[in-house]
């Protein structure tokens, strides 16, 4: 009993003195790992210390003309969905005004989903008309003026190979320089003619669409439509008119060269956020040409295409930016209502710009005589 009661003393104070010497190991490890840590903390902050050369710092000194190529847009509406290419143009008057031009069609027919559909449909007879898109405005400059700036841009040296620059967490230089702000209010003309579908449409809005044919004896014979029908309708809108609204535009034309190992550091970012209400005074469903019993029947009827209602007010909010380079790209997205088919006017766009040309239109050569 007695050597019982040494080995239970013994055997309790060896599990404390084992669980002490756990805690004191784990003690100890903690300790140099925050020390190593708090020493890589004080190398890293040694090395985030970049001091640099200002090689230019001027956002008034850009390019005048930004002439581009639209690689790919995609424009997705309720009555129609596109992909394609198109032009894009921007001209910079001093600093008080700018000017745009755009334009955008599909790549083929396939690209074009309502056209598409109706050309394969047994129910549509008619043109079918392809989309197209275009835009041109002028934009008066509120105010346009300078101001200091940060930029955060990316360390990134020569040194950087493949795979080690990609599992890299690159370091940031906060760089101060100068930022030209606009804010401008512009006035702008648009057109566009597109297929549709407008079956949707009449249901939509609960009107009647009658049509009328004649038989092979010279009879004359209607047809009504109302309601969303089996097979799809097609038919061409059209519309133009103005759009009126404003934006603000932040440019920077910034270069430095770090002293150390890292590349020049850039910022020649244009940036521009938009907001512009449609105003189409104009917008017109052509007659169309549809078959109810293509089975039964080769009658075609003659629809009147002004009998389905349209609106004239949209609005769109939108993005866009580029680069001042005498070549790089651009971008643009917007998000709104396009004037068209009552009830059927939510659209969304995207565009990809690629490659953008740029010039200062300065051709001047200084001479001098000996």
């Amino acid at each position: 009993m007695y050597f019982i009661t040494i080995f239970t003393f013994v055997k309790n104070n060896l599990n404390k003195n084992v669980r002490f010497a756990k805690f004191l190991l784990l003690t100890i490890i903690l300790g140099i790992s925050g020390y190593a840590a708090e020493a890589q903390f004080r190398r890293s902050e040694a090395n985030k210390t970049v001091t640099f050369e200002e090689l230019y710092n001027d956002p008034y000194d850009i390019n005048k003309l930004f002439i581009g190529i639209t690689p790919l847009y995609g424009d997705i509406h309720v009555t129609n969905i596109t992909s394609g290419f198109g032009l894009d143009a921007t001209y910079y008057q001093n600093d008080f005004m700018h000017f745009k031009a755009s334009a955008r069609v599909p790549y083929f027919s396939g690209s074009d989903f309502a056209r598409n559909a109706a050309n394969k449909s047994d129910n549509f007879d008619g043109r079918a008309r392809s989309f197209l898109y275009i835009e041109a405005s002028a934009s008066y400059h509120i105010w346009d003026k300078e101001q200091e700036s940060k930029s955060k841009i990316a360390l990134y040296s020569k040194n950087y190979k493949g795979a080690q620059w990609a599992a890299k967490v690159p370091q940031v230089a906060e760089i101060p320089n100068k930022r030209r702000e606009i804010l401008f209010a512009r006035l702008g003309g648009v057109y566009y003619e597109t297929t549709s579908e407008l079956s949707r449409a009449i249901a939509a809005q609960g009107v009647e669409v009658t049509g009328t044919a004649t038989t092979e004896g010279g009879a004359e014979i209607s047809n009504t439509i109302s309601g969303e029908t089996e097979d799809a309708i097609f038919g061409n809108v059209l519309g133009y008119g103005v759009s009126v609204g404003g934006g603000l535009t932040w440019m920077k034309n910034f270069a430095a060269k770090p002293d150390k190992t890292y590349e020049e550091l850039v910022d020649d970012h244009v940036l521009t956020t938009f907001l512009d209400l449609f105003i189409f005074p104009v917008v017109t469903v052509e007659d169309f040409f549809y078959n109810p019993t293509p089975d039964a029947s080769s009658v075609f009827y003659k629809y009147d295409g002004s009998q389905i209602n349209t609106f004239m007010f949209g609005g769109r909010l939108g993005i866009e930016g580029h680069f001042n380079r005498t070549l790089g790209w651009g971008y643009g997205a917007e998000l709104g209502v396009r004037p068209g088919l009552e009830k059927r006017g939510f659209y969304g766009m995207i565009k990809i710009i690629f490659p953008l040309y740029g010039t200062k239109l300065d051709y001047k050569v200084e001479a001098f005589g000996r």
